[in-house]
């Protein structure tokens, strides 16, 4: 009874107090003030938001089926039905307003059926015009009745380490999820470095079903396919954009990619082999091997050379010669100045075709 006394005149004291002005304190504080952000932080919100709303509706979501893959299975392995289909998740990005589709060639391998996801919701069948393997590029075409939105492409000759970049995709299966982050390398030996010119790496985060889809600049510009991952995201890869434009046109046309060759074998020039040859600088790479019967050796080649040009393209690293000589068309006379027993010599080639891998 004592408790109950207690308890009723605990409550009578918080009314009283109440009415007396004395009111609990809320539960939580709002901000009615208006908001103090710095200036540059509420543009950069807006300019970020601004490029997404931009961007998105020219985004994709790619569901592929494949038939199943039993010619790794063991011979004593029970059968496995052939027919039943699997299903990955990759992205792509529309650059046509007819509806041609860019996204990587592992995303579509293999598929007996493509069904892309407009951002509208909309779900249309696609065909394959073009597939590179090597430069993991895959070209699709949708029908839609009305025009749609595109990704204009940009320059990733032009990117700087420490720019901020926008990747869209779906990670696995959220379809058009935006992730943000900076440009941490350029030119990053990685995978298919040399056929590309080397990857972009970013920290905005990728992960699985992001292949295919844009890594965008600032101005709302693609400068990469997001293509690969490290760890559990942290590390993304992107093909560069100047490398799909220089081969895009070829896999529209033919629905494959030629790209250009040496024959040579070649390694990077170090301090000691350059003091060997007589050089001061290692501006250059070392020709280690001329194979037979290519366009190197018909020109003139030799193991030992240094190549310093390639048509009139300064050369300093393997990767240079490699993306500049793979760019180059089939059949094109290029010269090539090369270093050799002390003096800097010119020589005329034409480029063959690299073999298929």
């Amino acid at each position: 009874m004592r408790n109950v006394r207690m308890v009723l005149s605990a409550s009578i004291l918080l009314l009283a107090l109440g009415r007396l002005g004395f009111a609990e304190p809320p539960l939580w504080t709002e901000n009615h003030a208006v908001a103090s952000a710095p200036v540059s932080l509420l543009e950069l919100n807006r300019a970020l938001r601004a490029l997404t709303d931009r961007l998105l509706p020219a985004v994709v979501s790619l569901r592929v089926e494949t038939k199943n893959d039993t010619s790794s299975l063991p011979k004593e392995h029970p059968p496995v039905p052939g027919d039943v289909p699997q299903q990955a998740t990759g992205s792509g990005f529309i650059i046509r307003a007819d509806g041609l589709i860019i996204t990587n060639s592992h995303v579509i391998e293999d598929n007996t059926s493509i069904e892309v996801y407009l951002y509208n919701g909309d779900t249309l069948p696609a065909k394959v015009l073009g597939i590179d393997p090597v430069g993991d590029l895959a070209l699709l075409q949708i029908t839609s009745d009305a025009p749609l939105p595109v990704a204009p492409l940009g320059s990733s000759e032009a990117l700087r380490v420490g720019e901020f970049v926008v990747a869209i995709g779906s990670p696995f299966g959220f379809e058009h999820t935006i992730t943000f982050g900076i440009v941490s390398g350029t030119r990053r030996r990685f995978m298919r470095s040399s056929i590309v010119g080397g990857y972009i790496q970013t920290d905005a985060s990728i992960n699985v079903g992001n292949s295919g889809g844009p890594l965008v600049n600032v101005q709302g510009e693609v400068v990469g396919i997001n293509t690969a991952t490290i760890g559990r995201g942290e590390l993304g890869f992107a093909i560069p954009i100047d490398a799909v434009k220089a081969v895009l046109s070829q896999l529209y046309a033919t629905g494959k990619v030629r790209r250009g060759w040496l024959g040579v074998q070649i390694r990077p020039l170090d301090r000691p082999k350059a003091r060997e040859l007589g050089l001061t600088e290692t501006q250059g790479v070392y020709v280690h091997e001329v194979l037979q019967d290519q366009p190197a050796q018909q020109a003139g080649l030799l193991a030992g050379d240094v190549i310093m040009r390639f048509n009139g393209t300064q050369i300093a690293t393997p990767l240079d010669l490699q993306s500049a000589v793979s760019m180059t068309p089939i059949g094109k006379k290029v010269s090539i100045q090369l270093f050799r027993k002390q003096a800097l010599q010119t020589v005329e080639l034409t480029v063959g075709e690299m073999p298929e891998r």
